[in-house]
């Protein structure tokens, strides 16, 4: 039986899939298997590429059609026999050392369910060339390991681990899957509710993130400040965090782009829970919101019926916020 799933999602991206596959056949640590989903049903290069590698802890899963993203990633949360699962994704690839490490980390706290490393950031280039841009996602400290408690400010609208350097343990798995309804670009912080913490970060970076030159996260505004005010609301209904952590949130934003602060401000204005944000913003930010919604003025009935149009989303994300918060008051209570 092998310790490690890898379940590996793949989509018309087969120079970098080589590249992926490749860093796994690479682990010091071989009791693994890894199990391929290809959501092309035209493509034929990633199960012509299995089979040629002669390796019996392959598997190929071609889709019959295109399930999309979020789907896929669902699939990974299938019930499985393995102690552990991680995620490689086809444009990300990991260091030698990735999965020793991880399973070494696991096995010494049995309590945690989930840990990731750091990564380092990789930037395309046309010619399918790569530069290291000398950077991180978590800044490289000497400690080994970072505890993540419920609840992170940073949680009220992003997540805090990352999906192509994670470690789940096998408990529960079909509770992780996210509603088919999310957005791509929010799945993460969407099923970081349903993590049992504490969450682990390994400082080391032992993993590599492609900032690729295409990419499938969804562009457009459709449901993105829906879906970020049912983030952001269901983290000020369970969690009830003081002005601190409002601050916090809004210098956060304040280091992103402009849709970073208007979610705080469309969820400030459309939720009674979330009200307290609404004070914190500057007459600038404002003035360029009510701009925004002169350009963009369906954005703001959208946002009020946010947890009509996405109703499965909201009890999602409300039952397993709540989850988080209890978890955190029972281990206080250990605690003292």
């Amino acid at each position: 039986m092998a310790t490690v799933k890898v379940f590996m999602p793949t989509y018309r991206r087969n120079n970098t899939l080589v590249r992926s596959i490749d860093s796994l056949l690479k682990q010091t640590f071989t009791n693994w298997i890894c199990e391929v989903h290809n959501d092309d049903p035209d493509d034929k290069f990633p199960g012509n590429y299995i089979a040629g590698l002669n390796d019996t802890r392959f598997s190929i899963i071609n889709h019959p059609v295109n399930f999309g993203a979020v789907k896929t990633f669902n699939l990974a949360y299938d019930n499985c026999d393995e102690t552990y699962l991680s995620i490689l994704e086809d444009d990300n690839w990991w260091q030698p050392d990735f999965l020793e490490t991880m399973v070494d980390v696991m096995e010494s706290h049995k309590n945690v369910q989930v840990a990731w490393a750091n990564m380092h950031l990789w930037q395309e280039e046309p010619g399918n060339k790569w530069i290291d841009i000398q950077k991180t996602i978590w800044p490289v400290i000497a400690e080994k390991i970072t505890t993540f408690n419920f609840p992170h400010y940073k949680q009220a609208f992003t997540a805090l681990h990352s999906i192509g350097a994670m470690f789940v343990r096998n408990k529960d798995l079909n509770k992780l899957k996210v509603p088919e309804s999310s957005r791509l670009d929010l799945i993460e912080p969407i099923r970081e509710r349903a993590y049992q913490h504490p969450m682990l970060l390994v400082n080391k970076p032992l993993a590599n993130f492609a900032l690729t030159l295409n990419t499938s996260r969804q562009p457009t505004i459709e449901g993105l400040y829906e879906q970020s005010l049912l983030l952001i609301d269901s983290f000020f209904t369970c969690v009830e965090p003081n002005d601190e952590y409002a601050k916090l949130l809004w210098a956060d934003a304040r280091e992103k782009k402009l849709r970073s602060y208007n979610r705080l401000l469309y969820t400030g204005l459309t939720c009674k829970s979330s009200r307290k944000l609404l004070k914190f913003a500057t007459l600038k930010e404002w003035s360029i919101f009510i701009l925004y919604n002169l350009k963009y003025p369906f954005i703001m009935g959208r946002c009020l019926n946010a947890k009509k149009t996405y109703a499965e989303l909201w009890t999602y994300l409300l039952t397993n916020t709540r989850n988080r918060a209890k978890e955190t008051k029972i281990n206080e209570s250990v605690n003292v």
